[in-house]
């Protein structure tokens, strides 16, 4: 199995401003918004982070209240068409009692515009939506939604339309294959018909792709990355930078995990996808 190449990294308190080295930065998510720019959400904060892709201190990165109904965000998206944003609940009790998924749409100034629900229950609250993508396909607004996987088996994405409504409607659904059966499923990237998939539990990245017409997956178009070393513990976002290159971010270490995990945790990474050498499969 490949690794993937680490370009470059930093903690995420050396880039906001008026944060310092005991802020708690529990990133679960990150967006690409441009070539310059990604957006990056917390699971304590109800706050949108804005870094320059340098990973370099800039007078543009900041923090943005975003008021949801939750107390932070699993992941986010970014619509490159229209400059909006998509924060996701991963669950939240309905008025009917049921554990659903939200998404919070922000406009290109920040505002929320809405907060809607998406279809489909959950049995419990921390086991609902994981990762979040937005794309567009025959002139069609669609998000896809990471889950988790039910026993034994390989975690799902559904995928939803835009309604007429302005709400979302549930599409089709996408299944994992057997490689990507991973302990846990904590993020999801889409760009150009190529999805990317990541476990932090096992610390590993799955890529396939999609069907250009159908927007199913190609069978045996799958493949499996490490992350390098053995401190990566917490990857919980990533979004596409190119064809070849993700941004990630990762959540706070947890008490009962490794020591070495604190040393990527609560930060911002680009790491590069390897070529795979002529020949091999």
């Amino acid at each position: 199995m490949m690794k993937l190449e680490l370009i470059r990294e930093e903690k995420l308190f050396r880039l906001i401003p008026g944060r310092t080295r005991k802020s708690r930065l529990e990133a679960s998510g990150v967006a690409v918004v441009d070539d310059s720019t990604v957006f990056v959400v917390f699971d304590n904060l109800n706050q949108i982070a804005r870094i320059d892709v340098s990973l370099k201190r800039s007078r543009r990165n900041g923090l943005r209240h975003a008021p949801s109904l939750g107390a932070g965000f699993e992941d986010i998206a970014a619509d490159a068409t229209l400059g909006s944003t998509f924060g996701l609940i991963e669950s939240v009790e309905d008025f009917d009692g049921a554990l659903r998924g939200f998404v919070a749409e922000y406009d290109g100034k920040g505002r929320l515009r809405q907060c809607t629900r998406l279809p489909g229950r959950f049995q419990k609250a921390n086991k609902g939506f994981e990762g979040l993508a937005h794309a567009r396909h025959k002139g069609r607004e669609c998000l896809y939604a990471l889950r988790e996987a039910n026993f034994r088996r390989s975690g799902r994405i559904d995928v939803f339309r835009r309604a007429a409504n302005g709400g979302w409607k549930a599409s089709h659904r996408i299944a994992l294959p057997d490689e990507a059966r991973f302990k846990d499923y904590s993020a999801l990237a889409y760009r150009h018909h190529q999805l990317a998939v990541v476990s932090q539990e096992s610390a590993r990245l799955w890529v396939g792709r999609l069907h250009e017409r159908t927007h199913t997956l190609i069978p045996g178009s799958g493949v499996v990355y490490r992350f390098p070393g053995k401190n990566y513990c917490n990857i919980e976002g990533i979004d596409w930078l190119s064809h070849d290159t993700l941004i990630a971010v990762s959540d706070r270490r947890q008490k009962d995990q490794p020591a070495r995990c604190a040393r990527t945790d609560q930060s911002i990474h680009i790491f590069r996808i390897p070529v795979i050498p002529a020949g091999r499969p």
